[in-house]
C-alpha cells in the first residue's frame, strides 16, 4: 500500500556536471588540507620559540633566533645598566661601587657587557681572601663582581693588596679583564687619604713589584679580624649583587670555585625551548657544593669529582659542620649522572621545605632575589638563612642542575674550626626574636617554611 502511495520524480544524472562537482571537491579538499598542514606548521614554530613573559615584559620571536645568546637576548629583554664609578651610601657604610673595574684600564675595543650575554660571580671578602681572585677566574672566565671591605687602616692594606694583584700577579690580565671591585667602610672608619688618590695608584704602570711588595709586609694587618670588630657579610653580598652587569648572577662565597665552562653550558641551557619556562618567577638554579682535602688539585669536571668522592678526598660542603645545610634534593641521582660533555640539564626541581627545611643552597638566579639581611654578620653565622626563609614564603622553585658545582677552596672544616658559641647564640636569637616576626609580617606565615 505504501509503495502506491506516494511516487518521486527525479532527474536523469548529468555525467558531465557531477564531474565538475567531484573536481570541484576535490580542490575544496585538497585546499582545507593545506590550510590545515599550514596552522600545523605555525602551531610548531610557536612551540619552539614561545612568546615569553618576564617582568611584566613580552617578547615575541617573528622568526627563530640564530643562536642562544640572541634567544636570550629577547627572552630576558633586559635593561643595560651603567658600569661607571660612584660613591653612594647603604645603612652606616660608604660604598665605592666600580672603584676598579674592565673599563677603567680604557683599552681599545673594550665594551660594557651586555646583560643577556653571561653570568656574573658576585661575591665578597677583605685583603685577606683576595689570593682567591685569580684561581677563581681560572676557571669562572666570566665577570666577577667582589666586594672589598676596608674600613680604617685596613683600606690602604686592601689598596695595597689590589696593586699587587693588577701589577704583579702572573695572570693579572684575567683580573684586567673580567674583576670588577667595589670598596665599602663604615662611616666613622674612614680611609687616610682622599679617594682620587688611591685610583691614581693603578694608573702609574710603573708599579716596582717586588721593592713595595718587600716593604709592605711589616705594615700588613693580623691574618684574622678581632673578635670586637664584626664582618659585615651580608652587606658586601647586596653591593657586589647589586653592582652587577649581567641579568644572571651567581651569588657565592669567593673560596667556592666553579667547574670550568658553566657559564656557556648554563646559558645554552636556560636558552633551550624545553627549559624556558624557568626564566619566569620565581625560578633560580642550584649548584651543589663540596669540599676537597688539602692540597688537592680542584677538579676540573664532574667525572673528576666524583672519582674523588670515590677515594674519600672530597665530602659534601660543611659535611661535619652542618649536612643538611647543603645536601641537595635527590643527591643519590646526581651520583649517579656522569657526562664527559659539557651539557647542562635540570636533574629534580624542589623547595625549601620537609627535610631541606634548614638548606642553604647557593645558586644562580637574578637581582631581583630577596636581599640578605645587612645586620647579621658572618661571626654569628646562619648569615644566608632569613633570605632562604623569605624565598620558601614566596614559593621559589630550586632547579638542582646535574653538570654544575661548586668546590671549596682545598682543606676541610671541621666542627671545631667553626664554632663561635657565643655570637652564634647571640645572633640565632636576633633571628628568632626579631627577623622571623618582621618576615612574617612582610610575607606571611607558612608552618612549611622553617628559620
Amino acid at each position: 500500500m505504501a509503495s502506491q502511495s506516494t511516487k518521486f520524480s527525479y532527474a536523469r544524472l548529468n555525467q558531465d556536471e557531477s564531474y565538475q562537482k567531484s573536481a570541484f571537491i576535490r580542490i575544496l579538499l585538497l585546499l582545507v588540507a593545506i590550510f590545515f598542514l599550514f596552522f600545523c606548521a605555525m602551531g610548531f614554530a610557536s612551540s619552539q620559540y614561545p612568546t615569553v613573559t618576564l617582568n611584566d615584559k613580552i617578547s615575541t620571536f617573528h622568526e627563530p633566533p640564530k643562536d642562544h645568546l640572541q634567544a636570550l637576548k629577547y627572552l630576558l629583554n633586559c635593561p643595560s645598566t651603567d658600569a661607571g664609578f660612584r660613591i653612594y651610601q647603604k645603612g652606616k657604610f660608604w660604598v665605592l661601587e666600580n672603584f676598579l673595574n674592565p673599563l677603567f684600564w680604557r683599552n681599545v675595543g673594550r665594551r660594557p657587557v651586555e646583560c643577556y650575554e653571561t653570568v656574573t660571580y658576585t661575591t665578597h671578602g677583605d685583603f685577606r681572601f683576595l689570593d682567591n681572585v685569580v684561581p677563581l677566574l681560572e676557571r669562572w672566565k666570566a665577570p666577577l663582581s667582589v666586594a672589598l671591605y676596608g674600613p680604617g687602616k685596613e683600606f690602604g692594606v686592601a689598596i695595597d693588596a689590589l696593586l699587587e694583584l693588577y701589577h704583579c700577579h702572573p695572570q693579572s690580565y684575567l683580573v684586567e679583564e673580567f674583576a670588577s671591585f667595589h670598596l665599602y667602610f663604615d662611616f666613622d672608619q674612614m680611609p687616610d687619604k682622599e679617594i682620587s688618590f688611591y685610583r691614581r695608584k693603578f694608573l702609574n704602570r710603573q708599579y716596582d713589584c717586588e721593592t713595595t711588595s718587600n716593604s709592605s709586609q711589616d705594615d700588613k694587618l693580623p691574618s684574622k679580624r678581632s673578635p670586637n670588630h664584626l664582618y659585615p657579610v651580608n652587606v658586601g653580598r647586596n653591593i657586589a649583587r647589586a653592582a652587577a652587569q649581567t641579568h644572571f648572577v651567581l651569588a657565592s662565597d669567593i673560596e667556592l670555585y666553579p667547574n670550568p665552562g658553566f657559564v656557556d653550558s648554563f646559558l645554552k641551557m636556560v636558552a633551550h625551548p624545553a627549559y624556558r619556562y624557568t626564566l619566569e618567577e620565581p625560578n633560580v638554579y642550584v649548584l651543589p657544593v663540596f669540599e676537597i682535602q688539602e692540597h688537592l688539585p680542584i677538579p676540573e669536571d664532574k667525572l673528576g669529582l666524583l672519582q674523588m668522592l670515590q677515594r674519600g678526598e672530597a665530602i659534601k660542603f660543611h659535611e661535619k659542620i652542618c649536612a643538611s645545610c647543603h645536601t641537595v634534593p635527590s643527591y643519590r641521582e646526581w651520583l649517579e649522572l656522569a657526562k664527559e660533555d659539557r651539557t647542562m640539564d635540570i636533574l629534580v626541581t624542589a623547595q625549601r621545605v620537609g627535610d631541606f627545611g634548614w638548606w642553604e643552597p647557593i645558586y644562580v638566579g637574578s637581582k631581583r632575589e630577596p636581599p640578605y639581611d645587612e645586620r647579621l654578620s658572618w661571626e654569628g653565622k646562619f648569615d644566608k638563612m632569613t633570605q632562604g626563609y623569605i624565598m620558601c614564603l614566596l614559593g621559589y622553585n630550586f632547579h638542582v642542575l646535574d653538570n654544575g658545582f661548586l668546590v671549596h677552596k682545598p682543606g676541610i672544616k671541621s666542627q671545631a674550626d667553626a664554632a663561635r658559641p657565643a655570637m652564634e647564640a647571640k645572633q640565632r636569637a636576633f633571628v628568632e626574636e626579631t627577623i622571623r616576626n618582621e618576615l612574617n609580617v612582610l610575607y606571611g606565615i607558612n608552618d612549611r617554611c622553617r628559620l
